[in-house]
């Protein structure tokens, strides 16, 4: 799995070096930067053109962080390739505006001419970055409260439940619906049920935010699950 994302990814890159990610973060796809990073050290992708933006970030949590999500891109795979670090960006997590921080973290995008590439994991209740479940799902980069489930999920990364942040700022689904291309990876029994369900369920349902992908005309998931 990680092998043909990254494959898919260096090509995107080495075609369009300038090119716009969104990156995620969590256990899924560290396979995925820990082979790019194999790729960039046997000169098979360049990073140093590349533009990098963090599909999410804690509200409360600095770039310095162990646990925030830059902090997360930066050790898993900045570090290890040949990225310009003024490249890389997340949204400001310290912000005394989070709103505002979010309408700047979209600018940016936009000022790059929007997402080249986005690179995706997939929730256990389908959301995608912290589009979370909802009758009405946000359009661009806002503040979400996060449910129970996902700060539940997130908290083997902190010392226990209570310190996990319950807001953050992400990329919306417009963001994403606009990228010229979509990867996604998904792996792990827990993510069974929401890979079956965006395999074999047509419907479109803002509960169940992946299933949007089935609107956009160049998506790959690439997963372990049979």
């Amino acid at each position: 799995m990680s092998e043909t994302a990254a494959g898919i990814l260096a090509k995107e890159l080495n075609g369009n070096p300038s090119a716009v990610f969104a990156l995620p973060t969590g256990s899924t796809p560290v396979g995925t930067y820990q082979v790019l990073a194999k790729l960039n050290r046997e000169g098979q992708v360049d990073f140093s053109h590349g533009n990098f933006f963090n599909v999410d970030e804690y509200v409360g949590l600095s770039r310095e962080s162990k646990q925030g999500y830059y902090h997360f891109l930066y050790e898993n795979l900045y570090q290890h390739v040949n990225v310009d670090l003024t490249k890389t960006h997340a949204p400001d997590g310290m912000a005394s505006n989070p709103e505002l921080a979010a309408i700047q973290y979209e600018e940016m995008i936009d000022g790059l001419g929007g997402l080249d590439i986005a690179f995706l994991g997939i929730g256990r209740n389908g959301h995608i970055g912290f589009n979370e479940p909802a009758s009405s799902l946000h359009y661009s980069t806002y503040c979400v409260m996060l449910t129970e489930s996902t700060i539940e999920a997130n908290s083997r990364f902190f010392k226990s439940v209570e310190e996990v942040p319950k807001q953050a700022l992400t990329i919306g689904m417009g963001t994403i619906m606009r990228a010229k291309k979509i990867v996604m990876v998904a792996n792990g029994e827990d993510k069974a049920a929401a890979i079956k369900r965006l395999r074999e369920d047509t419907s479109l349902d803002t509960e169940f935010p992946s299933s949007l992908l089935r609107l956009h005309p160049d998506v790959t998931v690439v997963t372990t699950i049979k």
